[in-house]
């Protein structure tokens, strides 16, 4: 089970108390909202304005304000940035400065006005150089100019810097107040059932008449006696799936507490009902009534003696067989206030993440009400909480009361910014691509490649361009495409980042590591790289494509794509830990490059010796703290947290270039500092000139290399405080900050206690998500379209809705925004979905509904299948005028499935309007235009039936294909058979429709190994609103039966030309999973 991974991707931090509420949109120039008028000065300076030294502007990174922001470049601390600001009177004023940087490691500057130098900031990574945070200082100004300057101090230089706020008053966003609300509210029914088949959630005492049994038993003693808190602390990574379910906590807590004696564990499993005995030996054991080395077989009848299941004896417990639960509960609770030792205080059993915006707490006590504000979530990187939306008070298995929070949702995810200029610089980006997929470092791409010049500043000695994931080459590349690639589906975009990602995969070793450049250079660059968590970025990448998050959503990659980033990230993980440097048998850290085969500490740049960094082993634990915590990579964790323990230096600061009085390393007792680089076997720190030696004392070394290279800093101190406040990358914990709360003992929390958020997701991931629907009221909902409100848009996985037999008369809609559902019937004779709607019908609204609008069932959303029902529209069309058209269903999802569905209407029964659709052995009927619209759709060995409209000449038409001009294929009728009640020679294969709407509309329709009844008209196609077949892609192939005519008016396909209409290719390269 996964630490808990909540990244706040396009959104902002803070570092201060007091929390920032600025709002910005795009490109726009920020408002404070300090620029209220009683709010006071405020005024915002954009970097790009200031003067600098050691840096460039660029834009190439989307959030920034004004017109572009400050990157110090090169990575090398030394440049700064230096404001003027005028401000009206001489007061304190808060210093603001809006950065981004996705560095594993802090990147510091000191803050200096007029002059003095006032501290120095942390600027901790922002995980993404598109994700703006905040670093803020409250100062002294005087009235009129004052000069700010942010001077970067780290190994890599500072973080991109897009503006610096002068304001008197820092607000805070208003935050509704945190209210309980029903569970629906804040779980939806899937979640809810999928709890429930976990244990997570039940109905309340739903087991209160039911004997006790051993798991819920254990569960009781631990809520009247308490849990040691530390084994709270440690029970908190313990992995909750099918194998290992909810139980199975009470269990290793009870065991980790010794107070189930070894042979009962033999005995009994978590199911089974506890005898008066057992339950005897079990509080025996708790209460300590016998030692430990005594407890055997026994043990009852040494408990025995001591009176406890005597009546009249003080030491009876009251202990039956056949008790309830809820009778066991009141017991249990005596025998703990009886002893003493009933605990004192509700613990926070357990803090995980159930789904991808749901946190769920569970409380070590029972409580009608709670006051849901006694608990807050924080970020270990905040002082202030997170913002919760909504609350909800549930009870689990065991009576234990469990509060599930709304996780804020990052509204900022997804693209934001001015689209036009995206592309032009994708674009461009495309241009500077190299042939081994590839990109160089610092490449302007304001403008497209010239055709002549270098695409990298690298060659190998070949004169091949060498390309690279230094500075975030390649992957800032990926990113950027995947952005505009979610915006418009260009297929450039996608087949440029598949070609990054070979790219990629052609730089990592076959050991696991991940080399600077490719093709290889010949010299240090060659190694495996954690300098400037170059390789680190990279899995940081590819976590985004395996987790699917944003820009990677959205089917930029495919599913064997995804598994072979999944498998380079396991062999990266497997190279880490093998490349962590072992000092006589105790491991400590990483150098910043490793032998990619040997796994050893190896150099870079003759001042770059073989050591270990204090700099770039940052990223590298980083990184491993997001993985599954295994033995090995917890045990990897904790040795390097250990060696950064024993070897920061303390009380010290260090500064870049020397104070004033040519000092490197200051006294600063407020500040920890690091090496940059320690000697293997000794941990002495390492300072070398260009002349390669080893030196110990950073003024050995000539004045340029002392001065031009950073030798120190602050690494770890964020990440030391984070491992310890939450042990997670991100160190997202619940607090308990008041303790207004009363359970049913009368007990609240304690104030201060802290717990870890673990993500249990997966768990839930994996079971299965099923609703049922019975009309009858026997299942979770009475309706169908109840089951699919049910359904969040924010889960994970798919989810299977068993609609029982029985007629639904309703209008259903799948929305745009619920995708991976299955709607499963128990057969076309058994469930029915009908209603009567039609065009022309009063809509309520003072209008009237439409064609499209007349459907019994629309399906909105991509990844739908619907199979074994009957979908009907039964609008009876002799009652009102003719011609009113009454669709059973309208799909314009993509990637939609029907199988052994029966769609029954008249005229326009399936509207296949927009997408990906495949029908698989479906029975559909009507008799105008029946099977109609502009989708990619293929009829599968399908029954398609025309009714008998009565005529002797015209029974109607099967198709009106709107197939849209520049897509190859439309409508392809395959292995399928054509029937009808109607006259022979009386139906029409199908006329080309060319909507208003639609005007490039070239329809599309192909019969290809089809059986065609007698019913099938002679010419086969008839024109439609002056649109003749001709004008239109109308064709037939290898169809047999009475209706199988082969005229001139019947375009046939040649042998050649059919083996293009296959379901792969009409489907454009989609494959549809049936059984």
């Amino acid at each position: 089970m996964k630490d808990i991974q909540l990244k706040h991707r396009y959104g902002w931090r803070t570092s201060v108390a007091v929390a920032i509420a600025l709002g910005i949109s795009g490109l726009a120039t920020e408002v404070s909202a300090a620029e209220d008028q009683n709010a006071g000065f405020s005024q915002v300076f954009e970097a790009e304005d200031a003067s600098s030294v050691g840096t460039i502007v660029d834009n190439k990174h989307l959030g920034f304000t004004g017109e572009g922001f400050v990157d110090y470049n090169p990575n090398a601390p030394g440049g700064y940035i230096e404001w003027t600001v005028n401000v009206p009177a001489e007061k304190e004023y808060y210093l603001v400065f809006r950065y981004a940087h996705a560095g594993e490691a802090d990147r510091p500057a000191e803050v200096h006005v007029n002059d003095t130098l006032v501290t120095e900031l942390p600027f901790p990574t922002t995980e993404e150089w598109a994700e703006w945070d905040k670093q803020s200082v409250k100062v002294p100004l005087k009235q009129g100019d004052n000069v700010v300057r942010l001077t970067a101090t780290g190994a890599s230089g500072g973080g991109n810097i897009d503006h610096l706020l002068v304001t008197e008053q820092l607000e805070k966003e208003e935050v509704q107040a945190l209210e309980l609300l029903p569970l629906n509210d804040v779980v939806d029914g899937v979640l809810q059932k999928q709890l429930r088949q976990n244990g997570l959630l039940a109905d309340e005492q739903s087991n209160a008449g039911d004997e006790v049994t051993l798991h819920e038993f254990l569960a009781l003693v631990q809520q009247m006696f308490g849990v040691d808190n530390e084994l709270l602390i440690s029970s908190g990574g313990l992995e909750v799936d099918d194998e290992n379910p909810w139980g199975n906590i009470v269990e290793e807590l009870a065991k980790e507490q010794h107070i189930v004696p070894d042979y009962l564990w033999e005995e009994l499993n978590g199911d089974d009902v506890l005898n008066k005995q057992q339950m005897a030996v079990i509080l025996g054991d708790v209460l300590d009534l016998i030692p430990e080395n005594k407890e055997d077989k026994s043990s009852f009848g040494k408990l025995a003696s001591q009176g406890i299941m005597n009546p009249q004896s003080d030491a009876y417990l009251g202990l039956e067989n056949g008790m309830s639960w809820e009778e066991t509960k009141d017991r249990v609770r005596e025998i703990a206030a009886k002893s003493g030792n009933i605990a004192p205080n509700v613990q926070i059993l357990r803090a995980e993440k159930v789904a991808e915006h749901v946190l769920a707490v569970t409380l070590n006590g029972s409580f009608e009400d709670v006051n849901v504000e006694d608990l807050q979530v924080f970020n270990g990187q905040d002082e202030e909480p997170i913002d919760l939306k909504k609350a909800a008070l549930g009870t689990d298995r065991f009576g234990r009361s469990v509060l599930f929070y709304t996780l804020p949702v990052d509204e900022r995810e997804g693209f934001s910014g001015d689209l036009e200029s995206a592309v032009e610089r994708a674009d461009n980006i495309l241009s500077w691509q190299m042939d081994h997929g590839g990109w160089s470092k610092s490449t302007d791409y304001s403008r497209p490649w010239d055709g002549k010049e270098d695409k990298s500043e690298w060659v190998t000695n070949d004169g091949v361009a060498l390309g690279m994931i230094d500075n975030d080459a390649t992957v800032q590349e990926l990113y950027e495409l995947a952005e505009v690639y979610a915006q418009t589906g260009d297929p450039r975009y996608k087949e440029g980042i598949l070609k990054g990602l070979e790219f990629l995969f052609d730089l990592q070793y076959e050991t696991g590591g991940f080399a600077q450049v490719y093709p290889r250079r010949g010299n240090y660059s060659d190694m495996v790289t954690f300098n400037d968590n170059a390789m680190v970025r990279v899995l940081e990448l590819f976590d985004d494509i395996t987790e699917e998050r944003y820009p990677f959503n959205n089917g930029v990659v495919n599913e064997q794509q995804r598994e072979a980033v999944a498998t380079s990230i396991d062999l990266a993980v497997d190279y880490i830990l093998n490349a962590q440097i072992e000092v006589n048998g105790v491991l400590a850290a990483w150098c910043a490059q490793h032998d990619p085969f040997t796994f050893e500490a190896v150099g870079a740049r003759s001042y770059e010796l073989p050591s270990i960094s204090g700099s770039e082993s940052v990223g590298v634990i980083r990184f491993l703290m997001s993985r599954e915590p295994t033995d090995d990579i917890q045990h990897a964790i904790q040795s390097a947290i250990t060696w950064f323990e024993e070897n920061k230096v303390e009380n010290t600061r260090y500064v870049s270039g020397g104070d004033e009085h040519g000092v490197y390393f200051v006294d600063d007792p407020d500040a920890s500092t690091w090496y940059r680089f320690y000697e293997i076997g000794t941990n002495r720190p390492i300072f070398s000139g260009r002349d390669g030696v080893m030196k110990h004392d950073i003024y050995d070394i000539e004045a340029e290399r002392r001065n031009g290279y950073s030798w120190g800093g602050s690494y770890a101190t964020t990440l030391l405080e984070e491992f310890y406040k939450g042990k997670t990358t991100t160190g997202w914990y619940v607090a308990v900050v008041e303790t207004t709360s009363r359970d049913d003992m009368e007990r609240t929390f304690v104030e201060g206690v802290e717990r870890q958020i673990v993500d249990s997701s997966e768990a839930f991931h994996v079971t299965d998500a099923q609703l049922v629907v019975d009309g009858s009221g026997k299942g979770d909902y009475s309706t169908v379209q109840a089951a699919i409100d049910a359904v969040s848009d924010e889960r994970f996985g798919a989810v299977e809705i068993l609609i029982k037999e029985g007629v639904y008369r309703e209008v259903i809609e799948v929305p745009a925004d619920k995708s991976f559902i299955t709607l499963r019937g128990e057969g076309p004779d058994k469930t029915h979905i009908v209603f009567d709607n039609y065009a022309g019908r009063d809509n309520g609204v003072g209008g009237t509904l439409g064609t499209s609008a007349s459907a019994t069932m629309f399906v909105r959303a991509d990844h739908v299948k619907l199979e074994d029902m009957t979908i009907e529209n039964d609008f009876d069309e002799t009652t009102a005028t003719e011609g009113h058209q009454a669709v059973a269903l309208n799909a314009t999802g993509d990637q939609l499935v029907f199988r052994n569905v029966h769609f029954l209407g008249n005229q326009d029964t399936l509207l296949a309007n927009k997408g990906r659709q495949y029908y698989v052995d479906c029975y559909i009927e009507g008799d105008v235009d029946f099977i109609f619209g502009g989708a990619q759709a293929v009829f599968d060995n399908c029954t398609i039936h025309a009714l008998d409209r009565g005529s002797t000449d015209n029974n109607g038409y099967i198709t009106a294909a709107s197939t849209q001009g520049d897509e190859p294929f439309g409508f392809l009728i395959i292995n399928s058979e054509l029937t009808s009640d109607a006259p022979d020679g009386t139906v029409y294969l199908g006329r080309p429709w060319r909507p208003s709407s639609n005007p490039s509309a070239v329809p599309s329709a192909v019969f290809k190994n089809n059986l065609l009844g007698a019913h099938i008209k002679e010419e086969g196609w008839t024109e439609m609103g002056g649109v003749q077949p001709e004008d239109a892609r109308l064709y037939e192939y290898n169809n047999t039966g009475p209706g199988a005519v082969v005229n001139d008016s019947r375009p046939q396909l040649s042998e050649e030309e059919a083996t293009k209409y296959t379901i792969e290719n009409v489907l454009d390269g989609w494959i549809p999973g049936v059984e």
